[in-house]
Order: structure tokens, then sequence, then C-alpha cells
């Protein structure tokens, strides 16, 4: 009975594995065709700007500029940055450049992005603004990222997040994430914008209605609060269009110590995610038959694919002499064996390739994409380390970078 229950579990594991990456291999063919953009919009709305930080005065006055050279008019955008706890001269940086200023700290008041964010919305919504968008304190603007926000809501959007690019690339690390961002924007974001998915939410250069904004409010807990409002966004039926024209650039670690800290942060708070939203993403995807739901049940589920792999290659070994679907089905498919190394080849060599040249990026990124197996003997101890880590870890990363919004737009 033992040895039936494994097997059973096996090809269970085995089945989500695979159907889940030839889920994303499909999805990502439209990836090859541009997607529809929204007409240029006659009416411009008015937008808060929230950038929240704890202790960026290095490079909370580069994010201010890059927002105050938007090419939107004036009066109808307000940039507010949010010092959480701040202990070093962010507010003053920030002041300086032009920001307004809302000091999250005080008697009984905790620390944490999520607060922070939760308290600066809802003290914002009342001064009438149509459109709430975020950023980091080490992100940087397109000139153009309102424009195309305005029309994306004009064009009846309630939610959406900006195509994000690495500002830095200085380094092997950075230039491996940055060439990432790249693929995944191609393969990953462009097909769900034009096959009416949800985009994925990143942190910065995101854009919310002001009635999902209230209606919305961020998380106090989670370590992702991008992606629990992703997840919570689209378990109530509100898509995430991408705004592939919206350009945010956000720093990429330079070392190896700032990439496990995010990493790990990321890991514990897409667990902590999955954990609340799992079921219901699949529940709505059945009852309603919302194809959204799915695919962001699918995505969020993808936190277990590290610990699935591992435990699915032991029951494989353990359950041998048992029935065995992948197996089975190179042993019995008719070219089954030429299949399988055409679809490993696809999304690790071609694919990102195919990306990195349409987007014409430079030789460096397209050497460095082939560096990733490198920082793949660091997802056991990553995950791991999410594992246990509680939701009070932060982990927070150095920004180090200087770059302005000079030195990447013309």
């Amino acid at each position: 009975m033992g040895q039936t229950m494994a097997a059973v579990l096996s090809n269970l594991i085995q089945a989500f594995v695979f159907l889940s990456g030839l889920f994303y291999l499909l999805l990502s063919l439209r990836g090859f065709a541009p997607a529809p953009r929204p007409a240029r919009a006659a009416r411009q709305r008015r937008f808060a700007l929230l950038v929240p930080a704890h202790n960026e005065e290095g490079v909370i006055g580069l994010a201010v500029e890059s927002l105050r050279r938007l090419d939107y008019p004036a009066g109808l955008f307000d940039i507010f940055v949010i010092t959480d706890h701040c202990t070093d001269g962010t507010a003053a940086a920030a002041a300086a450049a032009g920001a307004k200023v809302l000091d999250h700290a005080g008697p009984g008041v905790k620390a944490g992005k999520g607060r922070a964010l939760k308290w600066a919305t809802a003290l914002i919504l009342p001064g009438g603004y149509d459109a709430l968008c975020y950023f980091d304190a080490d992100s940087l603007a397109h000139p153009g990222f309102l424009s195309v926000m305005n029309d994306h809501l004009e064009a009846g959007a309630e939610a959406a997040q900006g195509r994000q690019l690495a500002k830095n690339s200085g380094v092997w690390l950075a230039r491996i994430l940055a060439s990432g961002h790249i693929v995944s924007n191609r393969f990953a974001q462009l097909p769900r914008q034009a096959l009416g998915l949800s985009a994925t939410l990143h942190g910065k250069g995101m854009c919310f209605s002001a009635a999902v904004a209230a209606k919305f409010p961020w998380d106090e807990t989670c370590l992702t609060e991008d992606l629990e409002m992703q997840m919570r966004l689209i378990r109530h039926g509100v898509r995430i269009a991408w705004a592939e024209d919206a350009v945010v650039y956000d720093e990429e670690p330079e070392t190896l110590n700032q990439y496990l800290c995010r990493t790990i942060r990321w890991t514990r708070g897409s667990l902590d995610t999955a954990r609340r939203h799992l079921p219901g993403l699949f529940a709505r995807a059945l009852r309603r038959a919302d194809l959204k739901a799915l695919e962001g049940g699918i995505y969020c589920a993808q936190t277990y694919r590290f610990a699935a792999v591992l435990a699915g290659a032991a029951l494989v070994w353990a359950t041998r002499d048992s029935f065995n679907i992948i197996l089975w089905l190179y042993a019995s498919l008719p070219g089954a064996e030429h299949a399988m190394k055409l679809l490993a080849l696809l999304p690790l060599l071609l694919y990102p390739a195919v990306a990195l040249l349409l987007e014409r990026a430079p030789l460096s990124l397209l050497l460095a994409y082939f560096l990733q197996p490198a920082l793949g003997v660091l997802r056991l101890p990553v995950f791991v380390a999410g594992v246990l880590r509680g939701t009070d870890f932060w982990g927070r990363t150095e920004h180090t970078s200087r770059v302005a919004i000079a030195d990447l737009v013309d």
C-alpha cells in the first residue's frame, strides 16, 4: 500500500512539473508578436506617486529627480516619499529633491514596507487623486511613464504594471539578473497582456486606480507585498494590465550577499503568499471558469516547484519498479527522445537568445544570461532559508548604485 501511494504521488508531482512547464512554454509563443497598445487618451488623470524608503539617503534624490522629470503636466501629479523609521538623512534628501515627505514613525508605529504603504495610501486617497503609482527608493521612471499609465487607465485598466528593466549592469551578477528581466518581459509579461491574463507585480512601476487602492489595502505582514497584492487582486477579479511602454528601472544586486538577502526574503514571502491564496485562486478558476485565476494559481504554485522537483526525484528512485509517467512517455511516444531534448533546449537556450536579440540587448547581457546556472546552485540553500525564516525577516538590500535617469534616457 505504501509503495502504491508513493508511486501515485510521484506521478502527480511529475505531471505538475511537466504540465506547468509546458503551459508556460506554450504561453510564451505569443511573445513573438507585439501586444496591442492602448490609444493615446485625450483626458489626463491626476496621480499620486508614492515612494517608501528606509534609510535610502544615497539614492532617494535620484528616484525623486526621475519622477520630477516625467513628461506629464506638473499640476497633475504629486510625489510622496514615505520615510519608514529612517535614522539617516533620507527625509531631508527627499524634500530637497522636491518630494512631499510623510514620516511613518513614532510611538507604537511598527516599521515595515507594507505597513508604511497601507498608512500612506489611506492618508493620500482623500486628496482627490484618480490613481496611485508606487515606486521603490532605488528605482527610476522613464519620462513617458505617467502618460502611458494614463492611456491604460482610460482604456479601462484598473491596475497596471510597467515594464521593468535594470538600471545597473556593471558587474556580472547584475548583468545576469538584467538579462532575465528582458526575457521575462518578452516571453511572460507580453503574452499575458496579449491574451488577457494578469501581469505580475514587481513592487515598483505599479499603478492602481483610486477605487482599487481604497478597496485593497496593502498587507502589513507579507514580505512580498507586491506578490500578495497581485494574487489578491486576481482572486477578486481585478486584471493587472502590463504597460509595456511605461518603463521603470530597478537596481540589481551587485554582490552575492545582496542577492541572497533579497532572494531569501522573496522565497519566504512567496511561500506565505501561496499558503494564503492558492486555494482561493483555483476555487475561483473552477467556479467561474476564470483563466486569469487559473494562470495566477499556476504561477503562485511555482514557489513549490524546486521542492516538488526534489521530492519527485526521490520518489522516482524509491518507486523505480512501479509505473512512471515520464519514463513511460519517453519510451512509448514516437520521437519522444528528440521532443524531450527540444523541450529542454527551447526555454534554456533558444528562447533567451531570441528575446535578447529582439530587444537589441548588448552582447554582454546575451552572454550573461547563460551564466544563470551558476546561480542555480544556490536554490537549495535559499529555499531552505526561506522555509526557516519567519515573516518578520526583512533582509534589507543595501542600495549603492548612483545611476540617474539622465544616464539611461537621452
